[in-house]
Protein backbone atom coordinates (compact mmCIF):
# COMPACT_ATOMS: atom_id res chain seq x y z
CA UNK A 1 0.00 0.00 0.00
CA UNK A 2 2.63 2.50 0.75
CA UNK A 3 4.33 2.02 -2.55
CA UNK A 4 1.21 2.29 -4.54
CA UNK A 5 0.70 5.51 -2.75
CA UNK A 6 4.85 6.91 -3.40
CA UNK A 7 3.75 5.30 -7.05
CA UNK A 8 0.18 7.79 -7.07
CA UNK A 9 2.08 11.13 -5.69
CA UNK A 10 5.19 10.38 -8.30
CA UNK A 11 2.62 10.31 -11.15
CA UNK A 12 0.78 13.37 -9.70
CA UNK A 13 3.99 15.29 -9.45
CA UNK A 14 5.26 14.37 -13.38
CA UNK A 15 1.79 14.80 -14.47
CA UNK A 16 1.75 18.34 -12.81
CA UNK A 17 5.39 19.40 -14.42
CA UNK A 18 3.93 18.06 -17.76
CA UNK A 19 1.27 20.40 -17.89
CA UNK A 20 3.02 22.80 -16.38
CA UNK A 21 5.38 22.69 -19.15
CA UNK A 22 2.48 23.16 -21.49
CA UNK A 23 1.69 25.57 -20.54
CA UNK A 24 4.93 27.23 -20.61
CA UNK A 25 5.31 28.72 -16.55
CA UNK A 26 8.48 26.50 -15.72
CA UNK A 27 11.28 28.56 -16.36
CA UNK A 28 11.31 31.12 -19.18
CA UNK A 29 11.66 30.01 -22.84
CA UNK A 30 14.97 31.35 -23.95
CA UNK A 31 16.32 29.60 -20.46
CA UNK A 32 20.51 29.14 -20.88
CA UNK A 33 20.68 32.28 -23.91
CA UNK A 34 21.31 35.93 -23.28
CA UNK A 35 17.90 36.42 -25.43
CA UNK A 36 15.32 39.03 -24.18
CA UNK A 37 11.98 39.88 -24.18
CA UNK A 38 11.48 42.39 -27.53
CA UNK A 39 9.56 45.41 -26.81
CA UNK A 40 6.55 45.81 -29.28
CA UNK A 41 4.99 49.65 -29.11
CA UNK A 42 1.07 49.93 -30.71
CA UNK A 43 -1.18 47.53 -31.54
CA UNK A 44 -1.87 48.08 -34.94
CA UNK A 45 -1.41 44.74 -37.24
CA UNK A 46 1.91 46.06 -38.56
CA UNK A 47 5.30 46.95 -37.39
CA UNK A 48 8.77 48.15 -38.03
CA UNK A 49 11.35 46.10 -36.63
CA UNK A 50 13.22 49.34 -35.01
CA UNK A 51 16.18 47.56 -33.80
CA UNK A 52 18.52 44.50 -33.70
CA UNK A 53 17.54 43.62 -30.20
CA UNK A 54 13.97 42.97 -31.57
CA UNK A 55 12.02 46.34 -30.62
CA UNK A 56 8.67 46.85 -32.53
CA UNK A 57 6.95 49.72 -33.11
CA UNK A 58 3.36 48.38 -34.32
CA UNK A 59 1.61 51.46 -35.90
CA UNK A 60 0.86 50.53 -38.79
CA UNK A 61 -2.68 49.46 -40.47
CA UNK A 62 -1.21 47.49 -43.94
CA UNK A 63 2.09 46.34 -44.61
CA UNK A 64 2.60 48.84 -47.39
CA UNK A 65 2.22 51.95 -45.30
CA UNK A 66 5.15 49.94 -42.75
CA UNK A 67 7.27 49.65 -45.95
CA UNK A 68 7.42 53.09 -47.15
CA UNK A 69 8.64 54.20 -43.39
CA UNK A 70 10.73 51.43 -43.06
CA UNK A 71 12.50 51.58 -46.45
CA UNK A 72 14.38 55.09 -46.52
CA UNK A 73 15.18 53.57 -42.64
CA UNK A 74 16.83 50.48 -44.26
CA UNK A 75 14.40 48.71 -41.66
CA UNK A 76 11.99 45.58 -42.10
CA UNK A 77 8.45 45.26 -41.39
CA UNK A 78 6.68 42.04 -40.14
CA UNK A 79 3.17 41.04 -38.91
CA UNK A 80 2.31 42.27 -35.55
CA UNK A 81 3.44 39.02 -33.34
CA UNK A 82 0.88 40.15 -30.69
CA UNK A 83 -2.25 40.11 -33.11
CA UNK A 84 -3.46 36.24 -33.43
CA UNK A 85 -4.91 35.40 -36.27
CA UNK A 86 -6.18 31.95 -35.34
CA UNK A 87 -10.14 31.20 -36.51
CA UNK A 88 -9.78 34.79 -39.41
CA UNK A 89 -10.21 33.92 -42.89
CA UNK A 90 -8.36 35.73 -45.48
Amino acid sequence: MKSLTTLTAVAALIAGISFAQAQGTMGSPSSGSSMQKSQTIGSSPFCINTSASGALNCKYASMAACEKDAKPQNLNCSPNPNKGTTGSRQ
